[in-house]
């Protein structure tokens, strides 16, 4: 199996995880003290797993990445992502179609941005994939 796979796969448990997590905690309040422990747990779990990974010096590249724009970037889209479907499912939200329906949509936002920052090419097939994505969310989202 390529690596690709397998850490795809990875990512693919791990969401499961989230989402049977978010969809059958029940636990009310602010939903940014939650999220603050989830990311508390996380922190550990990372700390953790780290030495998995290679030597750990904390003073590698530690101070650039608190400077770099990106990692701002990803940790606001993170809790935006957390936030998001805390509150989807605090409000009814269903687990069998709402990880689908974001990551559709959201592989239809990155569409424009691929082209036009990552320089990615496009093709019939990824048109087809964009409208198939679409159906699929129609469907998805149809009572």
């Amino acid at each position: 199996m390529k690596p690709l796979y397998l850490f795809l796969f990875l990512a693919a448990l791990g969401n499961c995880c989230y989402h049977i997590g978010q969809k059958s905690l029940h636990i009310g309040g602010n939903p940014m003290l939650l999220l603050a422990l989830y990311y508390s747990f996380a922190l550990a779990f990372s700390l953790a797993a780290a030495p998995f990974f290679g030597t750990v010096r904390f003073s590698d590249g530690l101070l650039p990445a608190l400077a770099n724009p990106r990692v701002w970037l990803v940790s606001l889209g993170t809790v935006m992502i957390e936030l998001g479907f805390l509150l989807a499912y605090r409000s009814g939200g269903s687990a069998q179609w709402s990880g689908a329906a974001v990551n559709g949509t959201a592989a239809l936002l990155l569409v424009p941005v691929s082209l036009l920052v990552f320089k990615e090419t496009f093709s019939w097939q990824k048109v087809l994939g964009i409208a198939l994505t679409l159906s699929g969310i129609w469907f998805l989202a149809k009572d």
